[in-house]
């Protein structure tokens, strides 16, 4: 056999090789390991169902609030899932009059909550330290907390129509003003369950107890 046609089918011989163990070595390292982990972990709920708040509903609940003066008044609690039976989540709407007086920083101990504003514009204080504390009244909507008039070190944040604000559990907070008619959706996070308020199971007015 002429030496340079050997050559070459080895050298295309070897290229096949190569090419083929790099395939396999590929697609070896694309194989997903599998996950020893169960399907379903211990104690957890797989079972629980979704919430759906309407736009309507949120506007009949605010009609309802004017109605009787009430400034932030649950809408729904549910069951927040995962490992804890415990833990659940509340909606709730919040008014802000233009010239309302608010006089209380507010700390919730284990309650996080989201804003989101629907309508309108003001200014909150957030953060630092409160000089005055004092408990309050467990609230129906974010459990135990403290309260106080002075914030050492607190910052101005202004929040207006489509913004969001996060406030972890135990970060004082309070509405300082509103430029206009201000109101905006509370998301409440309570994850061992600390607000009295238990599973509403569908969105309604809850007036608060006095």
């Amino acid at each position: 056999m002429n030496r340079a046609l050997w050559n070459g089918k080895t050298a295309i011989g070897g290229l096949a090789v190569i090419a083929l163990g790099l395939g396999i070595h590929m697609a070896t390292q694309a194989a997903p390991a599998g996950d020893p982990s169960p399907l379903r972990l211990p104690g957890h709920r797989y079972d629980l169902p979704a919430t759906v708040i309407s736009a309507a509903q949120i506007e009949a609940h605010k009609q309802s609030m004017l109605a009787v003066k009430e400034t932030d008044v649950a809408m729904t609690m549910v069951k927040m899932g995962g490992g804890s039976d415990n833990a659940q989540i509340g909606v709730s709407v919040v008014l802000r009059p233009q010239g309302e007086d608010n006089k209380y920083y507010a700390v919730h101990d284990d309650v996080a909550e989201v804003y989101y504003v629907i309508a309108g514009k003001g200014t909150m204080k957030v953060g630092g330290t409160i000089t005055d504390w004092e408990r309050r009244p467990v609230s129906i909507e974010n459990g135990q907390g403290s309260r106080g008039t002075a914030a050492v070190g607190a910052k101005d944040v202004t929040i207006s129509k489509g913004d969001m604000l996060i406030i972890p559990a135990g970060t004082p907070h309070k509405w300082e003003s509103s430029d206009e008619f201000t109101y905006y959706v509370v998301v409440r996070a309570d994850p061992k369950g600390v607000a009295p308020l238990l599973q509403l199971s569908k969105a309604q007015f809850v007036r608060p107890k006095p």
